[in-house]
């Protein structure tokens, strides 16, 4: 059975599938009125409920108890170019739902909670692609991320604000690869599925400080989580390869411990004049202990077969930051018009660590929005485009095969709020 395939042997967190959004793999789309300033400010604006997910201090700018909810729909495209002039592409849409409430307790105690995802996305190749006949057989991978958030926010004075958060964390994910036969000629002989799932928890704190009514920064502090993850991971061997291959076909364990990192998050805002504000955000995420990813599959055969004992892969990630400027203008009693531009980072710097899951690279903000408030209500709207810096896959530490990506993003968000 030696050398008779190969597997994809790819860390479990590559479905996370960053190729849009936050770099790396995590989302800031937790705000409809954020994105359309590409999230500058987030957590000090005080014009929505979604505070308590980026810094819980800023709950006590909202001085009225409410709830919202949220869906943003990004698209997802992708050129992709082989070495040797091979070309797919990656066209679809995902749907980033978030809901938050909060109630006002005094006008000194702030509690809330909030429902949302802040890691995630997908990368789909179609199975026929130079990408899924690579020797990894990459074809498609998941991750969904959904954080339970229960937050408290004291307003100490008229300057000071704190806050925390007790955060419960759902993760589910897979990936699924073609499969071949070295020893027939490269043949495809069947297809791998690895799905987990897991919960854990971890915290954010934040605090805030107001200059006067019109100017405030605040600081916050998101700790890292280690996911206990397992599940099944299914083998799927073509029928007229059973006969030889029966040994690894069928349901095998799973299991792996992604950890998901650490983020220091500094926002501000300023009302430079009756109609306009400013806000900025500086977010530093500590990738670089995303070093070796861990995956286990109890398929023995199938790992050995391959000259594996588990399915970790070498990522060198670095540490990442992204910059975010936005303007509001405040036009009458019930709309107010934003825009936005931001820069991200990749934690992703080298061609020959990336990854055809994970292909990750620099990134462009461009956004506007708008919102309507009238009586109790409030309608928000936002739309980003985000440009990707072109990224490659080359000389592959994990095999992946050598490719040129052109990509880009869409999003489209709506949120409704009600104010009690």
């Amino acid at each position: 059975m030696k050398n008779l395939y190969k597997l994809a042997t790819v860390s479990l967190l590559s479905f996370a599938a960053a190729n849009v959004h936050a770099a790396g793999y995590q989302l800031n789309e937790y705000s409809v009125t954020g994105l359309g300033r590409s999230f500058a400010g987030v957590g000090v604006v005080g014009d929505d409920y979604s505070a308590l997910a980026y810094n819980p201090a800023g709950m006590t700018l909202v001085k009225r108890s409410g709830v919202q909810a949220g869906l943003t729909m990004t698209e997802v495209y992708s050129k992709v170019k082989g070495m040797n002039g091979e070309k797919t592409n990656m066209d679809f849409i995902i749907p980033l739902p978030s809901m938050f409430g909060q109630y006002n307790v005094n006008d000194k105690l702030f509690l809330g909670a909030g429902v949302y995802v802040p890691f995630g996305l997908a990368t789909r190749y179609k199975r026929d692609s130079f990408i899924a006949k690579g020797r990894n057989g990459v074809r498609k991978s998941e991750l969904e991320v959904i954080d339970m958030n229960f937050s408290a926010a004291y307003k100490f004075n008229t300057k000071w604000s704190l806050g925390a958060s007790a955060i419960f964390r759902r993760i589910t994910g897979g990936l699924t690869s073609n499969l071949y036969s070295a020893q027939l000629g490269g043949a495809e002989i069947g297809y791998s599925d690895f799905r987990v799932k897991g919960y854990t928890g971890t915290f954010n704190i934040g605090a805030m400080y107001e200059f006067n009514e019109n100017a405030r920064v605040g600081l916050s502090y998101r700790h890292k989580s280690i996911q206990k993850t397992s599940g099944k991971h299914y083998v799927n061997v073509h029928e007229q390869f059973l006969p030889m291959l029966s040994v690894i076909d069928g349901k095998f364990h799973s299991a792996s411990d992604p950890e998901l990192p650490a983020s220091i998050l500094l926002s501000a805002y300023v009302k430079t004049a009756p109609k306009w504000a400013t806000t900025a955000t500086f977010k530093y995420t500590l990738w670089h202990r995303f070093g070796v990813f861990p995956g286990k599959s109890t398929n023995t055969v199938l790992l050995a077969s391959g000259g594996k004992k588990n399915l970790d892969v070498e990522y060198r990630w670095k540490d990442a930051f992204s910059l975010a400027i936005g303007e509001d203008y405040y036009l009458n009693d019930n709309w107010t018009l934003r825009v936005g531009t931001a820069y991200d980072q990749s934690p992703s710097r080298s061609n020959t660590y990336r990854t055809n899951r994970i292909p990750d690279t620099d990134r462009i903000w461009v956004s506007f929005g708008a919102s309507y408030q009238k009586d109790n209500y409030q309608i928000d709207l936002g739309y980003a485009h985000l440009f990707m810096m072109h990224g490659k896959t080359y000389n592959s530490h994990s095999g992946d095969v050598d490719a040129k990506y052109h990509s880009h993003s869409n999003m489209v968000g709506l949120n409704f709020q009600y104010k009690f």
